[in-house]
């Protein structure tokens, strides 16, 4: 069976203060017992651990964990221990409760002595270490350390999950001294345990710290772990980190949160500016001042680090730092000129180096946070006649942010040729092949305008309106969806084509539009010439005619006349 940390503590101190009650009752220190008792440690932060057990004293356990027969569990132990002791209070400590000649070399005093101290040492884990040496340090934490130091000749290996098998008696179980390949797990606090009796099964007391990353999506305004974005905007990040459970039993803590931006993300600090004045740093509810001692930022190769030497310093008394306490982040950066467009995203993720043994020195660091993405997208614009489908160079447009955009801070803004929004506006002209290109676009709705007719053109009747939506999906940082609609441009009524999304590539997040333009043609009324000469050849007939006619007459008259003469 599987007994808890704080099941562990309490049968610890039980045995401690059975070794205090029992000082009276003690057989002399030579008799010895063979007597042997098995144990097994369940990990919980190490895959395969071992540990390094210390036996400070053999005794006979009881059923309940009393310890009789109390002797030291080597020959030297005592020279190994009693330094420490001395160190801190045990001759005076011996006067009080053993004055007397011959008091110190007792292996019944130092147990009782060692006991008592260790029934003091913090059990809640969401404390702060209590000092009990004359260091300010806990007592159980540095006496382990001690051991572990000077103690190598006498300790014996322990495995996770098999019978530990030795004599009966007060042991020390500490996690072995990290190697390379383990450097991310996490150690136990020291085990201190009465070994035979009714102790068979402990689980180690080890935990290590977490680490989340967001970014805040500027339509909702809601943290999470996407969101899409222009160029240059104001991206807002957030790192939490957490404490381990165990963070109690450190004497000294050292965190470090290190977050990698990827090469489409800069970090918003201006050029000669302090990099301290552009984060939030906080400490559950506290801010927290990077002053270049306690906490300490730096920024290089796209390398975010802000570290703290050491959380159990006098230092951070007033900030009641407990397991429960929450470290928090948050920095503003923006995407550049080699940011990704669609799916593949523009990723940073954030780990946490802590200390990860409450006895030994050395780090270990923490799995990374799942990478936060931010997505950006590209559109192309293909100018053509209507009737030929040719490309048609030399068009001029501008791109505007249209009312209906998610990010209310753009609304009425010029796209630029970097994807990046000013008040300016930039004209747009397509080249010989009839395009434009512009990427690093937020989604939303633009409005796309002619602004310069090409020879035998008129002006597109009326203004292209975009609108680019993306589908994100948080849990699995992915761009789910892009879609892209398009209307107006040359409403003509027997082609009403005008303008039209082409193409969507969300893995490439492109968008592809074409825009229609019909040509004027002018003319010609052929005969024009031939229309002249005939007008002159009927007025010449007509006038042919009449002189015919007036002759006749007078040659009538004539006749009429001869023959009334």
């Amino acid at each position: 069976m599987n007994v808890s940390c704080k099941s562990c503590a309490r049968k610890a101190v039980a045995a401690g203060l059975g070794l205090a009650l029992m000082a009276g009752c003690l057989l002399p220190a030579q008799t010895a017992f063979a007597e042997t008792a098995t144990l097994t440690i369940t990990q919980q932060h190490n895959k395969d651990a071992t540990y390094d057990a210390y036996q400070l004293f053999r005794a006979r356990i009881s059923a309940n964990d009393d310890a009789t027969h109390v002797e030291w569990a080597t020959d030297d132990m005592s020279s190994v221990l009693l330094p420490f002791l001395d160190a801190n209070g045990y001759q005076q400590w011996l006067k009080d409760h053993h004055p007397g000649e011959g008091q110190h070399d007792k292996a019944q005093n130092a147990a009782e002595f060692i006991a008592a101290k260790i029934k003091d040492s913090p059990t809640d884990t969401k404390a702060a270490t209590k000092p009990r040496t004359t260091q300010g340090r806990s007592f159980a934490n540095e006496l382990a350390r001690h051991l572990a130091a000077k103690a190598s000749p006498h300790k014996q290996k322990a495995s996770s999950g098999k019978p530990f098998e030795g004599e009966q008696g007060y042991w020390l179980f500490v996690t072995t001294e990290a190697t390379e390949a383990s450097a991310d797990d996490a150690g136990t606090a020291p085990l201190w345990v009465p070994l035979g009796g009714s102790t068979t099964a402990i689980t180690e007391k080890s935990a290590v710290p977490s680490v989340t990353k967001e970014v805040k999506e500027d339509s909702t305004g809601a943290w999470g772990s996407v969101a899409d974005a222009n160029t240059t905007q104001d991206l807002s990040y957030r790192i939490v980190g957490s404490l381990p459970a165990n963070f109690g039993t450190f004497a000294q803590y050292h965190y470090r949160v290190t977050d990698t931006l990827s090469k489409g993300l800069d970090l918003n600090v201006p050029k000669g500016a302090k990099l301290a004045d552009h984060l939030s740093v906080r400490l559950g509810d506290k801010e927290v001042v990077v002053d270049g001692t306690h906490v300490q930022a730096s920024y290089d190769g796209r390398v975010l680090a802000i570290d703290f030497p050491n959380l159990k310093d006098a230092y951070w008394k007033d900030y009641a730092i407990g397991a429960d306490t929450k470290v928090t982040i948050e920095y503003q950066a923006h995407m550049n000129a080699s940011r990704t467009l669609g799916a593949p995203g523009n990723d940073n993720e954030a780990y946490v180096t802590y200390t990860r043994d409450p006895v030994r020195s050395g780090d270990g660091r923490t799995t990374p946070a799942p990478p936060v993405r931010t997505f950006s997208y590209g559109i192309q614009l293909l100018k053509v006649d209507e009737q030929t489908n040719e490309p048609l160079s030399g068009a001029t447009f501008t791109m505007q942010v249209a009312q209906g955009n998610s990010d209310e801070g753009s609304k009425g803004s010029y796209v630029q040729q970097d994807g990046s929004l000013g008040e300016a506006e930039h004209r747009f002209v397509t080249g010989s092949d009839g395009t434009f290109s512009v990427s690093g676009l937020d989604e939303g709705t633009y409005t796309i305008k002619e602004v310069s007719a090409l020879p035998g053109f008129d002006l597109i009747d009326e203004d292209v309106t975009l609108t680019i939506t993306s589908t994100l999906d948080g849990k699995a940082q992915k761009l789910e969806k892009l879609t892209a609609t398009a209307s107006g441009g040359n409403a003509v009524k027997v082609h009403p084509m005008g303008a039209a999304v082409t193409a969507v590539d969300a893995k490439a997040g492109t968008v592809q539009l074409s825009v229609t333009n019909d040509r004027r043609l002018a003319l010609p009324l052929t005969g024009q010439g031939g229309l002249s000469d005939a007008s002159a050849l009927g007025s010449a007939v007509a006038l042919a005619a009449g002189v015919g006619l007036v002759r006749r007459q007078h040659k009538g008259i004539a006749s009429d006349m001869g023959a009334l003469a």
